[in-house]
């Protein structure tokens, strides 16, 4: 299948590039800077990092019910997320601050451990979520050398977070408040995912060149722009 006779409808975009995605991976980190702002002022620290913790899981909860909406569940992702938000927000709000924060490095563990075991199992996280970032064929994911790519694009992945823990449980011992340590977490996230993203976008691209029926990253980038850009009309026409 080449590119041309291939053309991607918005409503099959992968759920990555849905609206709404970025703005509500950020709304959390707003809401808690915000709510911590706010209450400091108001009430003093310790009220506000409380105010601060309901606010970003209070926002964590309705990112999550805006995606589920618009399709961008993954099955069992949207009741995991509630109990663990849940968990977490009441965790932070009973001990604090700290606790609240090392939620995320917790979680971050699970995950790269959690990328090894599919490996060691046979189902890589990476294959089996690949369809939520990048639209392939079926033909395509059902070749050999697909597997191999997103086995080692998995590998890549937990030793990453692995890494990523350390770093983030070093500053969270190095930061005085939870605020700064979200926003350098944030930020360092940001930029680390952006580069290991089109690092990977690269390594995919040369190794699945040989399997008839895929003509490149960078086309399926352009049904996906096209896409998005016909979206936009549909929606900005409404």
């Amino acid at each position: 299948m080449t590119a041309a006779e291939h053309h991607l409808e918005p409503e099959d975009l992968p759920a990555a590039f849905r609206r709404g995605s970025a703005f509500e991976g950020l709304l959390p980190l707003i809401a808690y800077i915000a709510g911590e702002r706010l209450g400091t002022w108001q009430f003093g620290e310790v009220s506000g990092d409380r105010i601060a913790i309901a606010a970003m899981s209070l926002a964590a909860v309705w990112s999550g019910v805006q995606r589920h909406l618009r399709g961008q569940s993954i099955g069992w992702w949207i009741p995991g997320l509630f109990v663990y938000l849940l968990v977490r927000g009441i965790a932070g709000l009973v001990w604090g601050e700290d606790v609240f924060l090392a939620f995320g490095i917790g979680v971050k563990v699970a995950l790269g451990v959690g990328a090894l075991v599919s490996v060691v199992i046979g189902r890589p996280l990476a294959h089996e979520f690949i369809h939520m970032v990048l639209p392939f064929t079926e033909a395509v994911r059902a070749h050999p050398v697909f597997r191999r790519t997103f086995r080692n694009v998995t590998l890549a992945y937990a030793i990453y977070q692995l890494i990523s823990v350390a770093f983030e449980i070093w500053l969270l011992d190095s930061t005085e408040s939870g605020t700064g340590f979200l926003v350098i977490r944030t930020l360092v996230g940001w930029v680390a995912g952006f580069v290991g993203f089109f690092i990977a976008l690269f390594y995919v691209d040369a190794k699945l060149k040989p399997i008839d029926g895929f003509d490149g990253v960078m086309p399926m980038m352009e049904e996906i722009g096209e896409a998005l850009e016909a979206d936009r009309a549909r929606n900005g026409a409404r």
